[in-house]
């Protein structure tokens, strides 16, 4: 007997490795395949990137960025280094910039050998490698690259000039670019060995470093050059005073000249790193530069002429100098790193699957590319797969923003079964949002962690129109988190009042035009209409149909239109502007005799206009206010259950959001969320070692 039991574990625990086996196998598709260190990636995310500006790329790197969102940073390596990007039988360089696992930020450049106009390309990344190494290359990755590695210039790349006291200093990884002594016409400057084509963009992360008492400062520039001595073509971004506080442009094709100056505002604090890259490219058969800091465009140094920008090969060049009336400021631009990459103005959308969508990408959707012009090798033309415009359309009808990422409104309560929608696109399941009204005043990994674990996925931000630009940098890092945002305006002007209409009408003019030029426009614009302009006339509501009318012309295919409604204005006249607009927002606060904080009572108070808003065909949110006397954050989570049990069955019902954050997040959390198991697969691994004990147990039991 004892014999027999030791046979049947001895094959039970064959069986068991034999099952584990098949199944590392099978996660890293076996032995064929990809070259790799021990053939054992267990993760993997398909990545789409769709080519948009009408042309036949080559060697171009695309901006691959992973956050929480769309990516397990525990899966992976701590420093990251066992990502590879694929297609085929083929891998990409790449160079990761940053790599963040406890804030979950990444950004990887993957140099794609070339995309054809127009069309989606499939590749795949790997990762969850415990014994790959690092492979992480700029070199590899752009058309020119340095990190300053050692302690002297490369000269083979680079060629050195300075006058009087100038310095170029190469030490720890760090160039120094400096005018370090006290008077005029000290100068630094290295400038590549290499020329550029036009369609290039040459990027460097730089610090400011600067001494002294006298607010100017020294005087830095970074651009394209070409013959140093006659200096016949040129594009000069330039920036000075203390903190880069003044920043210019300068551009010269064969003596034609064009200064602009005072153009923006870098306003680095002192030995702060950021990233400054000029863009220079011709789109639609004219000649353009633009300025980007930190990876965000600045619209402000946005500029276009055939007659003052050449389109001849230039060197990329760096230069420190002092002020020319011998100021008592020294400095200079220490630099990490610089680089060239190729550049067109309307830049590859990169979108990474998540498991909801993979079953979108079915097989039907790729095809074959034999020709290889979609996807191959820098010089044989290997053909790969790829995904033509028209299957995309019709397996997944998600839109791609320009910050390339995929976000789903979803209730806090549950997830919802829907399709995921991407950033811009129109809301199509549950909502849950949140009024914001100074972005910057909370710290935003706080604010991101605080959303996340209430399940808000949506910020409506009150917007100042008289400086719309300085949202762009958090519209951005939300759009990074997975998280939309909408742009609410007007919310204490009466727009029927005598003398507002162009206040109101402007106002909206000036979001419209920050969406068309921004490279984080906001995702929807929601209208705060005042109640006391709709109390006694039809003219007095058709001028605010008129504002919804405009916006509703004027804003992109992808942008969503809203009206904020109070509860005590007259509901028939939602039917004026439901053509016009995507949702409503009701307000259900103030409470007059009750607090809106239940279920009942707030059902009861927006009947009335949900019933008017379900008869026009529109879909309304419903605004709750934390000044309502709610206890806790848990006891909102809970209302935001009974609304959306209550509304289940009403297509009417798009979601709940909450006014204001300001308050909300100063209430206590009673409840904490069920946490899942950690490890990935730990429930598949309990049934197969289930599966093993109950096999064994029956042969013994036959036995």
């Amino acid at each position: 007997m004892i014999a027999k039991r030791s046979t049947v574990y001895v094959i039970s625990f064959v069986f068991f490795i034999f099952l584990l086996t098949g199944c590392a196998l099978a996660a890293t598709g076996g032995t064929s395949g990809l070259p790799t260190e021990k053939n054992s990636w267990n993760c993997s995310k398909e990545i789409l990137i769709t080519e948009n500006a009408g042309k036949d790329l080559q060697g171009y790197p695309v901006a691959v960025v992973l956050n929480s969102s769309n990516f397990n940073f525990s899966e992976a390596k701590i420093d990251g280094s066992d990502l590879r990007f694929s297609s085929g039988n083929r891998t990409f360089n790449y160079w990761i910039e940053t790599w963040d696992p406890e804030n979950e930020e990444a950004l990887i450049w993957v140099r794609l050998p070339s995309l054809s106009a127009n069309q989606t390309t499939k590749i795949l990344m790997r990762y969850d490698n415990s014994g790959a190494e690092a492979v992480s290359s700029g070199e590899k990755t752009f058309d020119f690259f340095d990190d300053f590695e050692g302690n002297y210039l490369n000269e083979l790349d680079w060629s050195a000039e300075s006058a009087g006291g100038g310095l170029v200093e190469v030490k720890n990884g760090i160039c120094n670019v400096s005018a370090p002594k006290v008077h005029a016409y000290d100068s630094s400057m290295i400038y590549s060995k290499k020329n550029f084509e036009i369609n290039s963009m040459f990027v460097v992360k730089r610090m400011k470093v600067t001494t002294g008492t006298d607010n100017r400062g020294p005087v830095l520039q970074q651009g394209f050059i070409d013959h140093i001595d006659s200096k016949k073509n040129e594009i000069k971004h330039e920036t000075e005073l203390a903190n880069e506080s003044r920043v210019n442009l300068e551009t010269i094709y064969r003596k034609q000249k064009k200064n602009l100056y005072d153009l923006t505002d870098v306003n680095v604090p002192e030995r702060e790193w950021y990233v400054s890259g000029i863009a220079w490219y011709e789109e639609n058969n004219t000649r353009k530069i633009s300025w980007f800091k930190n990876g965000v465009r600045d619209p402000r140094m946005d500029f276009a002429s055939n007659d003052s920008v050449t389109n001849i090969p230039m060197h990329v060049y760096l230069y420190a100098a002092s002020y020319k009336d011998a100021s008592k400021n020294t400095g200079s631009m220490a630099v990490d790193y610089v680089l060239v990459r190729k550049f067109v103005g309307a830049e590859p959308t990169v979108k990474i699957i998540s498991a909801q969508d993979e079953s979108k990408v079915s097989s039907e959707s790729v095809s074959e590319n034999n020709s290889g012009n979609s996807l191959g090798d820098d010089s044989n033309g290997t053909s790969e797969q790829s995904i033509s415009e028209q299957s995309i359309s019709e397996n997944n009808s998600d839109n791609v923003s320009e910050d390339n990422f995929e976000y789903s409104f979803k209730s806090s309560s549950e997830n919802i079964s829907e399709p995921q929608i991407a950033a811009g696109s129109k809301p199509n399941s549950e909502t849950s949002g949140i009024r914001l009204s100074s972005p910057y005043e909370f710290n935003f990994s706080d604010l991101v962690n605080e959303l996340n674990s209430s399940g808000i996925n949506t910020i409506f931000l009150s917007v100042d129109s008289e400086d719309v630009w300085q949202y762009e940098r958090f519209v951005k890092m939300a759009h990074e988190k997975g998280i939309f945002v909408h742009a609410v305006l007007l919310e204490d002007v009466n727009c029927t009042k005598k003398g507002a209409d162009n206040l109101c009408q402007n106002t909206l003019d000036t979001v419209l035009d920050y969406n068309e030029k921004s490279l984080a426009p906001f995702d929807g614009i929601d209208i705060d209409v005042n109640s006391s302009g709709w109390e006694s006339s039809e003219e007095n509501a058709i001028d605010y149909r008129t504002l919804f009318e405009t916006a509703d012309k004027e804003a992109k295919e992808n942008v969503s239109i809203s009206a904020s409604l109070p509860l005590n204005y007259t509901a028939s006249q939602i039917k004026e502007i439901a053509p016009f607009v995507d949702f409503f927002i009701i307000k259900a606060y103030p409470g007059e005799d009750k607090e809106l904080n239940s279920v009942s009572n707030i059902v009861d108070a927006v009947a009335l206009e949900m019933g008017e808003i379900r008869g026009a065909g529109s879909r309304g949110i419903i605004e709750i206010s934390v000044e309502e006397g709610f206890k806790d954050k848990y006891s909102i989570s809970q209302l935001f259950t009974g609304l959306s049990d209550y509304y289940s069955n009403d297509s009417a019902f798009l979601g709940v959001s909450i006014f204001n954050y300001d308050t909300y997040k100063g209430l206590p959390q009673t409840q904490t969320e069920e946490k899942g198991f950690p490890i990935p697969g730990f429930n598949t691994l309990a049934v197969i070692l289930a599966g093993l004990g109950a096999f064994a147990l029956l042969k013994e039991k036959k036995s």
